[in-house]
This record gives structure tokens, sequence and C-alpha cells, in this order.
């Protein structure tokens, strides 16, 4: 067994990354506004979950700032915009006061307002009343895609364009045309503060987020641009996505309905029948998918078949060649190449230690990882011996595992997401609600990045 450390680097070790305003940003839902200021370069969208940013020079969003830079958690009744800089007031009520925010310096300073800056926030009637055509066209302009009725929340005109910015209660923030009456929703954000399941969208960049959401929410997929400049979603009828794969411009998501495969950019769908999909793999012969009754295989004809599991429950799945390996809830199996059915390795037989459930498996390079409850343990490709550490208590229960884009391991867990160095056994934690805004529940990794799925939305990791 290999010693383990919850903190520092050893002489082989890569260095623990900080988890910082510079390299980790946080979107989520950020439909829903509560006050718009507007200055001659910048729009401020202040939300629920975070405040939005909008480049007005070069039409897109700069990432958002959310709780983990310090957005506040009270409700933003007006924003005022610095017209000399890009700076915004957030007013948060007679018991909060005034907050400037520094777009440059990402600062945050408590105070009041100060006399030079103009205070009247422009209502959205008077706003309206500014742009007679969009007023004649509001219904149009508040109902979305899927026919739900909004209504605007707030407004802001600037002086040197004839353009008005309106939020609204789930459209986020809409540009409009004084004179012509044009309008333009600047959608940006995800479908639900919650994200279930990620996956790199290799085809046409960034990543794809599956929304874990509730009844009364939207519920789908999103895309998040790599740069964070641009976002845009799909919405379906699952409500808890658990894996995603993406491949030849499909989209496989596992879901509490069954798997569902969508088709881009037409967003066309089909959903197969195996309800309680938990994990999904890849390999030459189809894609692979564990449900809480067993495991299936869906070949490139479409029909799916089962492969004898004896019932259990796949807990995780990892494709390495044409073998894959399989999470199960009594321990880690294999099907082999041309096999019909689940069996143990055999280096593994008499370990009867090791017949607890593997929540999440990985390959890192050629070695093959898993996390059980307590233990992170690694096969060597040659010897095929299984060395472990003990997984730190902080982590909480472990959910997913991913190769970063340096080689580092990363584990996510209920309470925390692991950096662990397989070389020297050592494991960092990154906490919730510190570094982490909460359990993570998916990792994925790009060339740059290493993304999260978490219960409070889709992080970013540098």
């Amino acid at each position: 067994m290999i010693g383990c450390a919850t903190g520092g680097v050893g002489p082989s070790s890569r260095p623990t990354i900080a988890l910082g305003p510079d390299n980790r940003v946080l979107l989520s839902d950020f439909s829903d506004i509560e006050a718009v200021a507007a200055s001659p370069w910048l729009v401020f969208g202040a939300t629920t979950h975070g405040l939005l940013i909008y480049d007005r020079v070069a039409h897109r969003f700069r990432p958002p700032v959310t709780v983990l830079d310090g957005y506040p958690a009270r409700r933003v009744r007006r924003a005022i915009a610095d017209q000399t800089g890009n700076a915004v007031w957030l007013d948060l009520g007679t018991t909060g006061g005034y907050v400037r925010f520094d777009v440059d310096g990402r600062i945050w300073t408590p105070g009041p307002l100060p006399a030079t800056q103009n205070d009247r926030v422009l209502t959205v009637e008077a706003a309206l009343a500014q742009a007679p055509l969009a007023d004649a066209m509001r219904a149009a302009i508040l109902t979305d895609s899927r026919l739900r009725v909004h209504q605007f929340t707030a407004a802001a005109a600037t002086p040197d364009r004839p353009e008005i910015f309106l939020g609204t209660n789930g459209l986020g923030v809409v540009r409009v045309d004084r004179q012509t009456g044009e309008w333009e929703v600047l959608n940006y954000g995800l479908l639900a503060p919650a994200v279930g399941a990620v996956a790199p969208a290799r085809d046409q960049g960034g990543i794809w987020a599956g929304a874990n959401a509730r009844v009364d929410q939207r519920r789908g997929v999103s895309w998040v641009g790599s740069d964070l400049s641009s976002t845009r979603f799909s919405e379906f009828s699952f409500l808890s996505s658990r894996r995603m794969l993406a491949a030849d411009n499909r989209l496989w998501v596992a879901t509490e309905q069954g798997v569902i495969r969508i088709d881009q950019p037409a967003s066309q769908s089909r959903t197969w029948d195996l309800p309680d999909a938990t994990s999904l793999a890849r390999t030459p012969v189809g894609i692979w998918v564990g449900t809480t009754r067993g495991l299936s295989i869906i070949k490139p004809d479409d029909r799916v078949y089962d492969i004898a599991s004896n019932g259990i429950a796949i807990l995780s799945l990892v494709a390495a060649s044409d073998t894959v390996w399989v999470g199960t809830s009594v321990g880690l199996g294999q099907v082999l190449p041309g096999a019909d059915a689940i069996s143990t390795p055999p280096e593994l037989a008499e370990r009867a230690a090791l017949r607890v459930p593997v929540y999440a498996l990985a390959r890192l390079q050629d070695t093959i990882v898993m996390a059980t409850a307590q233990q992170l343990l690694w096969r060597s490709p040659t010897t095929r011996e299984w060395s472990a550490v003990a997984l730190p208590l902080s982590l909480g229960r472990p959910t997913a595992l991913v190769a970063g884009p340096d080689g580092t391991l990363w584990i996510g867990g209920t309470q925390g997401l692991g950096q662990a160095d397989v070389a020297s056994g050592l494991i960092h934690v990154h906490p919730v609600p510190f570094e982490v805004p909460a359990a993570v529940r998916d990792l994925a990794a790009d060339p740059t990045y290493l993304w999260a799925a978490t219960d409070s939305g889709l992080l970013r990791i540098q």
C-alpha cells in the first residue's frame, strides 16, 4: 500500500493548483435579471446568481462575476454604471448600502454612491415610452421558443447610441433599438443552476453541460465556448443528467429517463428506454450504458443488447481499447473483447476487501484508476498489480475521475475537488464552499481547461 498525505507535494509531484479568481470561473443560470446598468463600453446585468458583463464594443460577454468572486448574496435593487470607467455600483438596499465593482481590478469596494454619479434609474415603462415600436412588440419580445411569457424587470439606456437594455425574469438581457424597434436577446448562461454532467465539445470547441433541474426549472443541455464569451442551449424533458459523451456531432446523455442522443446542429433527438442510466462509454462496437439494473450496449444499428450482469447496479464505466471496465455496486468488473458478460479481473478475484461500490473510473495514460468510498486505486499496465491510497475524508464520497490537461488526476467529491499525484500518493482537496461552490457531480478536461459540474454551476479551472 502507498502512504497517504492530504497536503503539500513530494519531489516527483506536480505543484498543487491554487483555485482563485485568476484561474477559476463559475457559470450558472443568469436568466433572471434584477438590475441593469449601461456605460459607453459595458452593460451590467445583476442576476440572482452573478453579475453579467456585456462588452458593447466587442459584442460579446466577459466572464461573469459570481459568489466565488465576492458577488453579494443580498438582492440587488439598482445598478448604476460608472460613465467614465469600467465599474458599477450595486444598491443592496437600506441595510446593505452600495458596493462598487471595478471590472479591471476585479475589486469590490463598499461605500456610498459618489455625489458625481447620477443615481436615477430608468424604469421599464419610461424606457418603453422612448421605444414605442418595441413597446408594441412587447408580447413577442417576451415570449420564448417554448411559448413561455416573461416580464421586463429593469432598464438602462446610454446617450451615445439609440439603444435600451432591458432585464427580464427568464430571458436574460434584451437589447432594443429605440428608433427601429428591433430587438436582440443577449442570452448567456446555463439552463439551470445545477449541472450534472459535462463533456468536451471537440467538434465545436467548448464544453457541453447537462442540467440537473427541478420540475419548475428549464431543463436540457447548454453549450459554453471555451473562452466563456458565448453560450447556447437546447431544452429537453429530462430532470437529471448523469454522464455525457460527445463525438461525431452527436451528444449522448445518460438521464433518469434513459439515454438521449442529440444530433447536432439540428438538435434532433432520440431516446432509448434504459431508465436510471448512470454511466456511458464508447468503443468501436457501440455506446455502452450502465444503469441501476445492469449493462447494455447500443450498437451502430441503434439496437440495444444487454450484457449479462446479474442485475447489479452499474455506477461507472471507462473504455480502454476494446475492453470496458465496469464499476459496480459490488466491485470492479470488465467486459473483454467478444464477451457477453461481466467478469472479474483475475488479480482481484481473491481480494474480498475490494468487493465494494466503485463510484468512478478513469484512464491516466495507460493506467486504469478507480475510486471507492475510501480509496483511490490504480492498476499497473505491466504487472497488473493494484496500488492504493486512502481518500481524504474532506473529499466526501467520490463522484468522478478525470486526467487534467497536464496529466494530473482530479477527483470529484460531494465535499470538494481533489488533485492527486499517483506517483507520490499525495492528494490535495479544494473544499466546498471556499474553493469549489458545491458538490462535484462530473469532470471533463480539454487541452486547456478542467471543467467541473457542480450543484451550483459549471466551474472552469485553468
